[in-house]
């Protein structure tokens, strides 16, 4: 699969909806959205797919992109207080409650300026570092900054029917929702892709998010 950047990809995105929708002339139809609503849809609905069952050293641009758009989608949500949709990005049911509930939570966080910097959907970002843990897979350490200010996001990946899919996630950023709900860096490792299987870990870091919000954002 050829490397493609995520700002190409939302376009192309865009500019197919706009075929499909509109008849403007072509310098119309290949306008950037200029709405955040449109963006974030964008980046909801790329796909990330390989060529083969498990992840190989050629999908390492492909699993770049992917951990950059998500990044992007998840920090922009925030920003722009916008329900999206993780569902291209992750496929454990747990783990999408568990990141939609904590996206909830730190749009309210947001409101009430509870966040020192906010990150949108257009960082920038530095080299990915990629490590491969076992056969399909991946341990992805993405870093990005705004306005001076760094930030990064750990994943987990793997091949599901052929698409990239998060298995496990973490921002820890200090005071930061997951840091409080699913440990401190120092304790929070990325290495066990059936995590979110164990519902008793799932229970215990839900039964965390309730007690957050009750206590801190109530």
């Amino acid at each position: 699969m050829k490397k493609f950047t995520v700002t190409i990809a939302i376009l192309v995105f865009l500019a197919l909806v706009g075929c499909a929708q509109s008849t403007n002339t072509e310098d119309d139809i290949l306008t950037p959205a200029t709405t955040a609503e449109e963006i974030l849809m964008g980046l909801s609905n790329l796909q990330f797919s390989i060529q083969r069952d498990q992840i190989g050293k050629s999908d390492y641009s492909s699993m770049e992109d992917f951990g950059q758009s998500f990044v992007n989608l998840y920090t922009g949500a925030v920003a722009e207080q916008q329900t999206v949709s993780f569902e291209n990005y992750i496929a454990n049911e747990n783990l999408l409650t568990f990141t939609n509930k904590m996206l909830a939570l730190e749009q309210q966080q947001e409101l009430k300026g509870g966040i020192g910097v906010i990150f949108g959907m257009d960082n920038k970002f530095k080299e990915v570092e990629i490590n491969k843990l076992d056969d399909n897979l991946y341990y992805l350490h993405i870093t990005f900054t705004k306005e001076g200010s760094g930030m990064s996001c750990k994943l987990l990946v793997q091949s599901v029917n052929k698409s990239l899919k998060i298995v496990d996630l973490y921002f820890g950023n200090k005071d930061g929702v997951d840091t409080i709900a699913t440990g401190h860096p120092s304790e929070r490792k990325l290495d066990n892709p059936k995590l979110w299987d164990d519902q008793q870990w799932v229970d215990g870091v839900m039964e965390k998010l309730e007690k957050y919000e009750s206590e801190r954002l109530s």
